[in-house]
């Protein structure tokens, strides 16, 4: 049983993994992650394969801000300076674990037993140990892909929780920022144009009317 628990979930074949990502819309086009998820689950290779834990790479951006750059990605009446997404445009390797460490999950909890939802979570990135994948998805074939932002130190560092001494620690900051400062990259940029259209300028003012500023923490 714990061998057969090696290789649960099972993997996609890769050119199955890549055919996905190419079936994968633009990030401007209003296609949201469930719909995603709802068009693939029709896949034949998906059957069986795809399960209620979704494990997902994550990829570093760091601190490095681009003061070349004149052009902005945000609209008019909003500063990308208040935006993570916007503000920070330089990554790690992409699929390289040293540098952007362990993913993030999806979990489907109307497809797991309740007593499995009942059990202490060991494990933030794989919280459900049966049903998420004890190896990482490679970043390269993975249908999603998470964008993890270091941001500024005082953001970085403002935080009050577990890992408080490592968050004022301005050298491993930098450090971090260091790993993460060896590529650029635009892709999820767009989002907020197209939020904007979305919803319309002044309900969008108002819903992120409070981005980029920090809750006081008790």
């Amino acid at each position: 049983m714990e061998n057969e628990h090696k290789f649960w979930p099972p993997h996609y074949l890769t050119k199955y993994s890549m055919a996905a990502r190419a079936r994968l819309p633009s990030v401007d086009d209003g296609t949201t992650v469930l719909d995603v998820l709802k068009a693939e689950a029709k896949e034949d290779y998906v059957k069986g394969a795809l399960g209620p834990c979704i494990s997902i790479p994550r990829l570093l951006y760091g601190s490095r801000e681009d003061e070349t750059k004149n052009s902005t990605a945000a609209p008019e009446g909003f500063d990308e300076k208040d935006f993570v997404t916007l503000r920070y445009r330089y990554h790690a390797p992409k699929g390289e674990f040293e540098a952007s460490k362990f993913g993030k999950t999806i979990i489907d909890v109307s497809r797991v037993p309740i007593k499995s939802l009942q059990t202490k979570a060991l494990n933030i990135h794989r919280p459900l140990t049966y049903y998420c994948r004890k190896d990482p998805m490679r970043y390269s074939v993975s249908l999603f892909r998470v964008n993890h932002y270091l941001d500024s130190f005082e953001a970085y560092s403002y935080r009050n929780d577990a890992r408080s001494t490592q968050r004022h620690c301005k050298e491993c900051y930098e450090k971090k920022g260091e790993r993460a400062a060896v590529a650029v990259d635009d892709d999820i940029q767009p989002w907020l144009r197209r939020f904007v259209e979305l919803v319309g300028h002044e309900k969008a003012q108002k819903l992120l009317s409070k981005a980029g500023e920090f809750a006081k923490l008790e």
